[in-house]
This record gives C-alpha cells, sequence and structure tokens, in this order.
C-alpha cells in the first residue's frame, strides 16, 4: 500500500501496520540548504528526493509561497490573499488599480479605490529566501485607521474568485502516491479571523472588535462573499483532503471568539465538502487547552500539526481521547523535543517511547513534527524517529 492509500485509510477509520510518519519538512530543508548544512548525502537533492532517500511520505499540505509561483502571485500576501498555480482557485485582482514597489528588504503594494488609499507591507528579498521561511511575514497592515475598514471593503468589493480545478489536479498529478495532495482554500477561517490574522494588528482588532467599529461589519460582509466563492470552487476539485483555517490558539482565539467566528465556518465548510465526498483539514497549531471543550461542536475530519505537551499544555493523549474516532490527528510531535537545546537526549526517547506504546493500535493518527521540522533539528533524532515508526511496521 502506498503512502497516500495508507493516509486515506487512517483518514476513514481503518486500523493501520504500524505508524504513519509524514513530517513537514520544507523549512528544515531550505535553511539548511541555503546556509549549507543539509547532511551531505542531501546536498545535491531536491526535498522530493530528501523525502523519498529518507523513506517517508510527502508532506504537502500547504506550498511554500514564496518559491512555487511567480512572484506576482505573493502581491497581495499582506491582505491576506495567496495565488499559486497549484490552488483549485485563482483571486482576481484585475479590476482592482494598485501598484507594487520592491526594495531589498520589503514588498509595497498601494491600492487606489474610491474612498483613498490602502498601503500594505511585508518582508522580501534576499534575507526571506535565506530565512527557509515559506511565506513572507507582514509589516504594515492594511488597516491602521477605523476609517481603513470602509476603504478595503470598498477595494476588496472588485476582487473576484475564478476557479481553477486544472491547476489543483496537475498538483495532484505531480505529487502523486507520494502523499496526499491537499487543496488549498484559505489559511483564515472566515472574515473575522482574517482580519485579525492579516489586516489589522491584533490589539487594535480587539479594540475595534470590542467598540463595534463602524466599518467593521461592512468588510465582514465583503469578505464573507469572497470566502463563499472561494468555499464554492473547492467543491469542482478532485480533492480527497482540503485544508480551511489555521493556527488557532486559546490567548489569540479564546473560546468565545472561536465559538462565535469560527466554529460556524468550519461548519459550514466541512458540510459542503462532505456532500461531495472530501475531507476537511485545519490547522490547529497552537494551544489549545481552553479551546479542546469546542471540539466537540466542529465538524472538520482532520486536525493538522497537533502540537502537544510538553511544548504546550495539552498531551496527545487527551487530543486523542477528545477527538476520538471523528478527527483524525496529523501530528503528535512538538518540534522543540528535536532540538538539543531544548530537550536532552532521555527526555526524546522517553516521549518517542510513549507515542509508541500509549497511541496503539494508531488509528486516526497520522505522526508529525508540529508545525514543522526546525531548521536547526537534530538530524540523528530524526532518523531515530523515523526508524522508530518503521519498527513499529511488522
Amino acid at each position: 500500500m502506498n503512502t497516500k492509500e495508507s493516509m486515506l485509510r487512517l483518514i476513514q477509520g481503518h486500523t493501520p501496520n504500524g505508524l504513519v510518519f509524514v513530517p513537514r519538512l520544507d523549512i528544515w530543508y531550505n535553511r539548511n540548504k541555503a546556509r549549507k548544512t543539509l547532511p551531505a548525502e542531501f546536498e545535491q537533492l531536491s526535498l522530493r528526493e530528501v523525502v523519498a532517500k529518507l523513506g517517508l511520505g510527502f508532506h504537502s499540505v500547504v506550498p511554500d509561497f514564496i518559491r512555487s509561483a511567480p512572484e506576482a502571485d505573493i502581491y497581495h500576501r499582506a491582505l491576506g490573499f495567496y495565488n499559486n498555480p497549484d490552488f483549485p482557485y485563482q483571486v482576481d485582482f484585475g479590476a482592482v488599480n494598485f501598484e507594487v514597489e520592491k526594495s531589498e528588504t520589503e514588498l509595497q503594494v498601494r491600492y487606489h479605490g474610491a474612498h483613498g488609499e490602502i498601503t500594505t507591507r511585508c518582508r522580501f528579498g534576499r534575507a526571506l529566501f535565506d530565512s527557509g521561511v515559506s511565506i513572507p511575514d507582514v509589516t504594515e497592515h492594511a488597516i491602521k485607521i477605523p476609517e481603513d475598514y470602509v476603504r478595503l471593503a470598498e477595494i476588496l468589493s472588485k476582487v473576484r474568485i475564478i476557479p481553477t480545478p486544472a491547476g489543483y489536479h496537475a498538483y495532484r498529478e505531480r505529487i502523486g502516491d507520494t502523499g496526499v495532495a491537499v487543496a488549498f482554500a484559505s489559511l483564515a477561517c472566515g472574515p473575522m479571523q482574517h482580519i485579525m490574522r492579516d489586516l489589522r494588528k491584533y490589539e487594535d482588532f480587539c479594540f475595534d472588535m470590542f467598540d463595534e467599529a463602524p466599518g467593521l461589519p461592512v468588510l465582514t460582509e465583503c469578505l464573507a462573499s469572497l470566502y463563499n466563492q472561494i468555499l464554492a470552487s473547492m467543491l469542482a476539485t478532485s480533492a480527497d483532503v482540503v485544508i480551511f483555517g489555521a493556527n488557532y490558539d486559546d490567548a489569540i482565539t479564546p473560546r468565545p471568539f472561536f465559538e462565535t467566528h469560527i466554529i460556524p465556518w468550519l461548519n459550514r465548510a466541512a458540510d459542503k465538502l462532505h456532500g461531495v465526498g472530501k475531507y476537511l483539514l485545519t490547522h490547529t497549531d497552537g494551544e489549545n487547552l481552553g479551546l479542546m471543550p469546542t471540539f466537540a461542536n466542529c465538524r472538520f475530519d482532520i486536525a493538522d500539526s497537533v502540537c502537544p505537551a510538553p511544548m504546550t499544555q495539552v498531551p496527545l493523549q487527551e487530543y486523542r481521547k477528545v477527538f476520538g474516532k471523528r478527527i483524525t490527528t496529523w501530528g503528535g510531535v512538538p518540534s522543540n523535543i528535536l532540538l538539543t537545546s531544548c530537550c536532552s537526549e532521555v527526555d526524546f526517547r522517553r516521549f518517542v517511547h510513549d507515542v509508541i506504546q500509549n497511541c496503539k493500535p494508531y488509528d486516526h493518527l497520522i505522526l508529525s513534527v508540529a508545525d514543522t521540522m526546525p531548521p536547526d533539528a537534530d538530524f540523528g533524532r530524526i532518523q531515530y524517529l523515523i526508524e522508530a515508526c518503521r519498527k513499529t511496521n511488522p
């Protein structure tokens, strides 16, 4: 059975012969390649070749936004929108008046609308590429004053979502049976998390939400229209799994916010996808202690990048108990245990032993390192983890 088949059977509830290990290695690979610290046998290999040489499944949940697409596809990153040839849709800014200015360190985009201008900046250039990261961070948010909500809503009202199922299908064919080619919907789970994540500084957004800023509902309604178009574009793809929503944390997306603004969109997406035989994956990476009771009201199928204790307060066994047979865990290994600076060898091996012993019979579990394999991960520990998982297969 190939990796793709094994993963889909796990999601469907079948009990595997042993632990399936599909870690995300792109940031580890990019950073070590840039600083020439890859293990010698990998120096001339692509990421796909490294994964194959290690005997692993290929992790293909989110793309490398800044390396796998034309530069123009990240122009609107600071508005929370991305394009990529592998996506099942494209975000069309053709009717929007904007101009782009690049420097050695930043990408600036200025949008012109009927109600005024919106300016954004994100990190750019050689330092960004050499860092290994896959997405630029925002250095100037679109919404700086409450009046910008209406300005941005008018600009985004001109944006259209164009379904591109053929683009996704080509990506799926390229990944083949090495893993599940997850179709990308959005990193934000609906309009309010979109604004929180990308458009407004977090503390200012909280004040605006509490003060009921007049322009906030206008922008929310505009974004809701775009999100409905995005979800509709997912239904026409050949995807088995779709990612929608990411990065939940009980301090940043506290339970009242999560229940009011995220769960309804998660469940709307789940119902639409389930209706056409697809699974919903959401990226739960974060401190989820205060959110654990809310997961009972969620209808998603896969919790991606589950980060347990000792990096957070929730043990992996507690996730497994709460998720039961409804939700598949994709994750379960905190990244800090791969770092010799954070975790002793004894504690690392004890954690691996406990996972192997306590997670049997391994149904609804795809082991991975949450959020990603860190660039400074000890390669000996990577190898140990791979071999420990391999030994669970008779």
